[in-house]
C-alpha cells in the first residue's frame, strides 16, 4: 500500500497512512543498526508519536520528556543535539542499506528537531541535491579554525579533570567507543511433575544450553527441556535505566546483551560493562577476577586471600537485618577494549555499587583513596539494607591491579 500525498509532519495523517508509518517504525527499530541501541529507538519512537500530534519540538522538550533534562541549569548542554545527530546518522546509514525502497521514509533535517515522512521519490531527490559541493569564504576558515583550537584547549583542560575522578569509565565514553552492557538471566526450564503438568523451574547447575546437555546425559531420569525465555531479576531494570541516564550524561551509548546469549567475539569487540549475579555467569565467569592475586569466589560471597591472611565474606543475616557482599571489578581485557564488572549474589549489592559508581562526588572520593597512579583495581563492598533508598556500602578490601597508566 502506497501513500497517496508525500506526508509531512503538519499534515492531517489518515488512518491508513498511520499503520504503513507504525509497520515502518517497527521495521526500523527491529533493524541490526537499531536493535541494541535503547537510545536511537526511544528517540525515534518519540518523534513519530509528536509527528503524529503536529507538536512542533524543541530542543528542551525532548530533552525534560526522555531524560527529565533541566535546560533551566545549563542552556548550554548539547546532549538532545548529540542525540538526534547519531539518529540522523543511523536513519542514513538505514536508507543507504535499504536502497531507500519503502512505502515511506523517516527524516530528519540538520539543526532540527521535527521529524517528516517522505515517499521514497522526494527522499532520492533531496539526497540528490545534497551532493553538491559548497565553496567556504577563507574568513569562514579562518574563524572555524580558531573555534577548533579554543574547542581543543576545553577539551584538553576537560580531559585533565576527567582523567582521575572517572577514569574508570573514559574508554565507555569515548567517541569511537563499542560498549557491550550484559545483564545476568537465569537459564529456564521445562519439567513435567507428578500430574504430567508442565511448569517452569530452574536449575543451579544449569545457564546455558550445553550444561542443559551435559545435564540430561547424567540424569536421563530427569523429564526436563529448554525454554525459549530466560529469567532477569529486578535488578536489571532499575541498572538499564540507571546506566542509561549516566551515558547519556556523557553523551555515549551502550548495547545491550543477556549472559546466556553472550559469546567470546562480543567480548573482543566491545568495552564490557557487567551487571549481575556471579552464579548467573557462563562465558564471563571465566573472565572475572582473572588478573586477580587476592580474590576468589567462595559459596555466596568471596574469599580474600594475601600471604598467611585469609578472610571469608559471605552472604550472612545478622540483627540489623541481612548483610551481603558485592564486587566492582575495572580491568582490561585487550589492547583496546576494558570491563567492569558489578557482581553480588544479590541483588542489593549490585544496585549500591552501581549507584555510587555513576555518582560524580562518590568518584571523586573513591579516587582520593588509589594510589596516583593506579587505573585497574578490584574492590569488595559489604552492602546492608533492603530498599534502594537506605542501603549502605562500605568497602572492605581493594587490590590494586595495574599501577601503570598506559
Amino acid at each position: 500500500m502506497l501513500l497517496k500525498t508525500n506526508l509531512t509532519f503538519e499534515a492531517m495523517i489518515e488512518k491508513k497512512d498511520r499503520k504503513v508509518i507504525e509497520e515502518a517504525l517497527e521495521h526500523i527499530c527491529s533493524h541490526k543498526l537499531f536493535v541494541n541501541s535503547s537510545i536511537n529507538t526511544r528517540l525515534l519512537r518519540y518523534l513519530v508519536e509528536k509527528a503524529f500530534v503536529e507538536e512542533d519540538l524543541k530542543e528542551f522538550t525532548i530533552g525534560m520528556d526522555l531524560w527529565g533534562k533541566d535546560y533551566g541549569d545549563d542552556k548550554n548542554d548539547g546532549v538532545v543535539r548529540s542525540y538526534m545527530y547519531k539518529l540522523r546518522k543511523k536513519l542514513d546509514e538505514y536508507y543507504i542499506e535499504n536502497d531507500a525502497d519503502k512505502t515511506i521514509i523517516f527524516e530528519i533535517k540538520k539543526g532540527q528537531y521535527n521529524l517528516k515522512f517522505l515517499t521514497p521519490d522526494v527522499y532520492k531527490g533531496i539526497s540528490n541535491e545534497s551532493k553538491g559541493f559548497i565553496k567556504i569564504p577563507i574568513k569562514y576558515l579562518k574563524i572555524l579554525g580558531l573555534i577548533i583550537f579554543m574547542g581543543l584547549l576545553l577539551i584538553s583542560s576537560w580531559y585533565l579533570i576527567f582523567e582521575r575522578q572517572e577514569l574508570c569509565w573514559r574508554s565507555f565514553f569515548d567517541k569511537n567507543a563499542n560498549n557491550l552492557v550484559i545483564v545476568s538471566d537465569q537459564f529456564m526450564l521445562t519439567e513435567k511433575n507428578q500430574w504430567d503438568e508442565l511448569h517452569a523451574t530452574m536449575y543451579s547447575e544449569i545457564n546455558s544450553n550445553e550444561e542443559y546437555l551435559d545435564y540430561v546425559k547424567e540424569h536421563p531420569e530427569r523429564n526436563i527441556a529448554t525454554t525459549d525465555y530466560t529469567l532477569l531479576s529486578q535488578m536489571v531494570p532499575w541498572s538499564i535505566k540507571r546506566l542509561s541516564e549516566w551515558f547519556f550524561k556523557y553523551k555515549s551509548d551502550f548495547k545491550l546483551q543477556f549472559e546466556s546469549k553472550l559469546n567470546y567475539k562480543e567480548i573482543q569487540d566491545n568495552n564490557i560493562l557487567f551487571i549481575g549475579q556471579y552464579k548467573s555467569m557462563n562465558t564471563s565467569k571465566s573472565l572475572f577476577l582473572k588478573n586477580s592475586k587476592v580474590f576468589t569466589m567462595y559459596q555466596d560471597g568471596f574469599k580474600y586471600k594475601e600471604g598467611e591472611i585469609e578472610k571469608v565474606y559471605n552472604t550472612n543475616y545478622g540483627k540489623n537485618g541481612k548483610i551481603e557482599y558485592a564486587m566492582v571489578s575495572f580491568t582490561s581485557l585487550s589492547p583496546n577494549n576494558e570491563a567492569l564488572y558489578f557482581v553480588s549474589n544479590n541483588d542489593i549489592g549490585v544496585i549500591a555499587t552501581l549507584r555510587n559508581f555513576t555518582d560524580s562526588k562518590w568518584l571523586k572520593e573513591f579516587y582520593k583513596i588509589l594510589p596516583k597512579n593506579t587505573k585497574y583495581f578490584n574492590a569488595l563492598y559489604e552492602v546492608k539494607g533492603m530498599q534502594r533508598t537506605d542501603m549502605s556500602c562500605k568497602l572492605m578490601e581493594l587490590e590494586v591491579i595495574d599501577l601503570v597508566v598506559n
